[in-house]
């Protein structure tokens, strides 16, 4: 982590610190939380705040707990959006979802959402979910499951018709594994435009996570949910502050 990074994370949290020592925030909107890894490590994170170790999850999960105790929150499924509450989520797929979330959240019966990149599931790289172990996923009573793009790439990057068979096949490869419908999504590196939202909407997708950062209040655009970063290295404070929208000043930086 470079010290200008350091920094700013540290210059981050003094003003979430301020704003919660004068404001408080709605507890009538949705709060969409997201993870990537635990355990595993993040391709392209240069700053590692993307890869918690697991005693480091299993604190921000009490500290969501906590703060969503303190607000009169319930941890909720991301169909039931927009019903107020906070709802997890998990992006790429990584294969601690099985060994690691899975067990923490059960046993604490937390709901999650996992998106899933289709074909990572055949990669053989080890640090994925493969096939076998996203039907063992799946089975687990608290995890949803939704697409993550095809290959992981910048969906609004690619031509129109490269990007609609990329949200389809992200799509049909999972319907296909799972036999259940499968209309949920996050866009591979929260990168969504106005095109990338309609061919989402052609692929069948009814409600995509995107990384604008914020509540998600029920006149959001279910397609442009957004969502608040936990990030390796967030105190139990830190965490606590960004459930209860004391760090939402930071969505107009991005």
């Amino acid at each position: 982590m470079s010290t200008a990074f350091l920094v700013k994370r540290r210059g981050a949290a003094v003003l979430g610190g301020l704003d919660a020592a004068v404001r408080r925030h709605p507890t009538d909107q949705t709060r969409l939380v997201t993870f990537h890894a635990v355990g595993n490590r993040v391709d392209g994170d240069i700053h590692r705040i993307y890869d918690l170790t697991p005693a480091e999850f299993r604190r921000h999960v009490d500290a969501i707990a906590g703060a969503a105790a303190e607000a009169g929150l319930p941890f909720r499924r991301l169909g039931e959006w927009p019903a107020p509450g906070i709802v997890v989520t998990f992006d790429d797929g990584y294969a601690d979802l099985v060994g690691t979330v899975a067990p923490v959240l059960s046993e604490r019966g937390i709901p999650f959402h996992c998106f899933v990149t289709g074909d990572r599931l055949d990669a053989g790289d080890h640090r994925y979910l493969d096939r076998a172990a996203l039907a063992e996923l799946a089975a687990v009573p608290l995890a949803g499951i939704g697409a993550h793009g095809w290959r992981h790439a910048p969906l609004d990057a690619m031509q129109p018709g490269e990007r609609d068979h990329d949200l389809r096949a992200s799509r049909s490869s999972l319907e296909d594994l799972l036999q259940r419908t499968v209309d949920t999504m996050s866009y591979p590196y929260g990168r969504v435009n106005g095109e990338v939202r309609g061919a989402a909407q052609r692929a069948g997708f009814a409600r995509a996570a995107c990384s604008t950062w914020g509540f998600a209040p029920p006149e959001s655009d279910p397609l442009l949910l957004p969502r608040i970063d936990l990030w390796a290295g967030d105190s139990p404070r830190t965490v606590r502050h960004k459930v209860l929208g004391h760090w939402n000043w930071f969505g107009r930086l991005s």
